[in-house]
């Protein structure tokens, strides 16, 4: 029985953030390298938040407001993003997997050298978002609104765009499905150098 216990404190450990980071992070909203996995940060004013390269996975940012926020590296693993307002937030290089964004906000966001993978958004708004390098695997943007967004050198082809806005988007020196380049093409994006295959 004993040694059940431990086991069971040693995976919830696994999980649970840390109380020193995240009473630090609720006072000051700056928490670079912090560990918040787990942490219910729903329903919060996060304006100007600085969580550069902390662990935020299965974090809880409902209905937040996360406008430049700084989430440079971050590891966002199965975070639910839901109804999130993330405008002009900085997520070069985090880690988003599993995560959760239907209605979120991600307009004029930096997702450069970011990581997505299995992720399916509904009415997401990526409006002015620059993708630079951006890896997407298995990523759902259907019916996404992308006005003016910038992809350079990415793999779109596992990116599905179906039915999304992309007015105005730039999209150059990228690879992308040939139902994904008739959609740019119908939309009146900017597109050039890319490969349809």
């Amino acid at each position: 029985m004993k040694t059940i216990l431990i086991a069971l404190a040693l995976v919830s450990s696994l999980y649970s953030f840390d109380q020193n980071h995240l009473q630090k992070f609720l006072d000051t909203k700056d928490c670079p390298n912090c560990d918040l996995s787990g942490a219910d940060l729903s329903n919060k004013d996060l304006s100007g938040a600085n969580l550069r390269s902390s662990n935020l996975t299965d974090a809880n940012f409902e209905n937040s407001t996360l406008v430049k926020a700084n989430l440079w590296g971050a590891n966002l693993k199965n975070a639910n993003m839901n109804n999130t307002n993330a405008r002009a937030s900085n997520f070069t290089a985090a880690e988003l997997i599993n995560i959760k964004c239907d209605n979120t906000t991600f307009k004029g966001v930096n997702f450069a050298n970011a990581n997505f993978e299995q992720v399916s958004c509904k009415d997401v708004s990526i409006w002015s978002a620059n993708f630079l390098e951006t890896t997407f695997e298995n990523v759902d943007f259907t019916n996404a609104g992308a006005a003016y967004a910038i992809f350079n050198d990415v793999d779109m082809t596992d990116l599905n765009i179906k039915g999304a806005i992309f007015w105005n988007a730039k999209v150059t020196n990228s690879t992308l499905t040939k139902e994904a380049c008739e959609h740019l093409k119908k939309e009146e994006a900017i597109s050039e150098n890319n490969q349809c295959n």
